[in-house]
Order: structure tokens, then sequence, then C-alpha cells
């Protein structure tokens, strides 16, 4: 695929500096690419930042989402490693939230162009296992599609609040339940199954890069005991606790998100 192709399909947009380090920021679920735009302003200063709608979301276009494709991680892995050979990137930090942490682990195995991880309130796997505690039991996962299938927007708008960690009648609450609504609640059924579904455990001590693991208090998607097996199991991994609540950091709390994200970098280039 070329890439005027790729750029059109994933609505690409490239911000900052064009001769900064490369910063790519993938989303995970609930939204579109809008979701970053709390703590760009801390990046584009210094960093060429990469910004992308994963097909079915936002800017994305419409006619290239294929069910069966996107029905398991590895069709949200081929436009990632897509996206870096469109764009030609060199070095590039990929900056991932919730399930999209997930992807960049697994491309990070498979592209020479991802030189580092950031992983923001990621989990390899989301349903418990023997001796693994992922958050979610399958009944829970069974009850968590019932209801988005039963009422998607009603069930957004309840589940927003405690996925930002704010009160229900905040600013960032209803800010995250609108961009959640945006979404068709097909869809996010589909990207839910997937991201349930989706299993990394076996390729982290294959993964090559350096990795910053960033968990807030009292994230209702990702518990602590996930990012405490990432990082046992990375082999060169950071571990960061936040102050922030929430799954949503970088929406709820961007200048401390920020901050982590760009003291890692400093040490990294430093090192």
């Amino acid at each position: 695929m070329n890439t005027s192709a790729v750029i059109e399909r994933n609505n690409v947009r490239v911000l900052g500096r064009a001769d900064g380090p490369v910063l790519v920021l993938v989303q995970g679920f609930g939204c579109d690419q809008v979701i970053w735009n709390r703590i760009l302003p801390f990046f584009t200063e210094t960093y060429k930042v990469v910004l992308f709608d994963h097909v079915g979301t936002g800017g994305a276009d419409p006619e290239a989402y294929g069910a069966a494709k996107y029905a398991v991680l590895e069709g949200y892995l081929q436009d990632l490693i897509e996206l870096l050979d469109a764009l030609d990137v060199q070095d590039a930090t990929v900056v991932g939230h919730s399930i999209a942490g997930t992807m960049a682990l697994a491309a990070s195995t498979r592209s020479p162009r991802i030189a580092r991880l950031v992983l923001l309130c990621t989990s390899p796997c989301y349903v418990n296992d023997d001796g693994y505690v992922g958050g979610f039991r399958p009944e829970d996962v069974e009850g968590v599609l019932a209801a988005v299938e039963a009422n998607y927007p009603l069930w957004a708008r309840a589940m927003a609040p405690n996925i930002a960690g704010e009160d229900p009648d905040s600013e960032i609450s209803t800010e995250l339940a609108e961009d959640m609504c945006r979404l068709r609640p097909k869809y996010v059924r589909d990207f839910l199954q997937m991201s349930f579904a989706a299993d990394v455990r076996q390729l982290l001590p294959q993964v090559p890069v350096p990795a910053l693991i960033l968990q807030s208090r009292g994230d209702p998607l990702t518990p602590e005991s996930a990012s405490l097996f990432l990082d046992k199991q990375l082999p060169g991994s950071t571990r960061v606790d936040l102050k922030a609540l929430g799954n949503m950091p970088h929406l709820s709390s961007p200048r401390e998100t920020a901050d982590a994200i760009l003291g890692y970098l400093k040490a990294s280039a430093n090192a």
C-alpha cells in the first residue's frame, strides 16, 4: 500500500517539529486521535508527533473497515506497521494507550523502526488466567459485551466517569462520554471483543526495545497486577506509578503524564 493510501485510510496527521524525534501516539479504547488533544502541547515544540485514527473511528476511511480483518489484534497491528513504513520513520517512540500499548508491544518485535515504547495503562492480556490477573473474568467480558449491545450510549455515559477517574458531572467525564458516543455501537462491540481476546504475554521476552510502563491509580480496565507482570517480563522496562486516577491520565492529568514521558525520553537520550 502506498503512502497516500495509508495516510488517507488512517487519517494520519503529523504535527510539531519536522526535524524532531518521532513520537507516535496510538489511542486505545473509547475514541479517536482527539483523545490526545490535551497532552499534545507538551510534545509538539520538541517532537515530530504522528497521530492517526484506527479504521472504524474518527476521520479514517470508513470503506476500509472489514469485520474479519479487525476482529483480531493482527489487523490493527498491520495498520500500525504499514503506517510506520509509509512515513519512513526511524528511531520512533510509540506511545500506546490501553490495547494500543498491546499493539505496540507486538509491533516492536516486527518493526525495526520502533526504538522505544511508552505503555500507558496497558495490559498484555485483559482476561484472568491461571496465576495471572488481567482484571476480567470470562463472565465479566460477556456482561460488558451484552451491555454494549443492549444500549451503547447508556453504557458509555455510565462508564465514562469511571474510566476517566472523574466525577460524573466533571468536564472530563462529559468530554469522554461525548467522544465515546461518537463511535458506532457495532464497532465498539467488535473492538472490545478483539481487545479481550488479545494476549501477547508470550511475546514479552522477545521485545527488543526499552519500555516505560505508566500505571495510574484505580484503573478500572488495567489492574496494577497487569503492569507489574509487564515490568517483570519485559527485558528493558521502567515502571512509574502516576497520581492520576482512572484509565485516561493523558486526558485527566496531561501535565503529570507528559512529564513522566518527557523525563523518560530525556534520560534515554542521555544514556
